[in-house]
């Protein structure tokens, strides 16, 4: 592995360019870390809504005055909720997929570095690979949380407003409700690349990618 005291640099030189490299370091894993907890802050922050949204349904009919009213503007917030989240899945879509794509590749490498440290008693290299490699897993982890968390909580409003007051309602009423219950049946979903899904069973599925991949690569060390 080269370092930078393979070009007979001086000692000055060499002391700046580490400490250069330090600072760029430390600012990508700022941005990165910062772009990941805004989005997955904002997202958890619509999943909130949501939660608060299922109490309301499931306590509607108890206290309202004018049912027609407090049930439409129901309707605009759940509305107002959806629409934010299928935008932020646009936005994020692309990028996630770029993402999903280059840890799971990481993940395979750092893996085929850490074996090869176990292999050889590489203390330091044991230390970086499983650090870089868990702060990967984490990454995905993160997402996929997310993911399943978004789709859960939309899924659960069918529930929360059918656990409501509805036999007394009206019949153009219960209707609407029907047409909330069936717009529940196809939940949001956090997708990269407008076509993956991104939950825990991506996650699982990935991490048995990746293992099957460093198995193979273990075999070929070995052999």
């Amino acid at each position: 592995m080269w370092t930078l005291r393979d070009f007979h640099i001086s000692q000055n030189s060499y002391i700046w360019i580490s400490i250069v490299q330090y600072i760029l370091l430390m600012l990508n894993s700022s941005c990165n870390c910062g772009n990941d907890s805004l989005f997955l802050a904002i997202m958890l922050h619509v999943c909130g809504q949501i939660e608060l949204l299922k109490i309301d349904f499931s306590k509607f009919g108890v206290t309202s005055k004018n049912l027609n009213k407090d049930f439409s503007m129901l309707i605009s917030r759940h509305c107002y909720l959806m629409n934010n989240a299928e935008l932020l899945i646009e936005v994020i879509s692309v990028v996630l997929l770029v993402q999903i794509l280059i840890s799971c590749l990481l993940i395979c490498f750092i893996g085929f570095q850490l074996i090869l440290g176990i292999k050889f008693h590489d203390m330091v290299m044991i230390t970086k690979t499983s650090t870089v490699l868990i702060t990967l897993l984490l990454q995905l982890f993160f997402y996929s949380f997310v993911g399943d968390y978004l789709k859960c909580q939309t899924e659960e409003i069918a529930f929360s407003i059918y656990s409501c007051n509805w036999q007394n309602f009206s019949m153009k009423l219960k209707r609407n409700i029907l047409f909330v219950i069936m717009r529940s049946q196809t939940p949001i979903q956090l997708l990269a690349g407008r076509y993956i899904i991104i939950n825990i069973e991506t996650y699982m599925s990935i991490l048995k990618s990746s293992l099957s991949y460093l198995s193979v690569l273990r075999v070929m060390v070995d052999g």
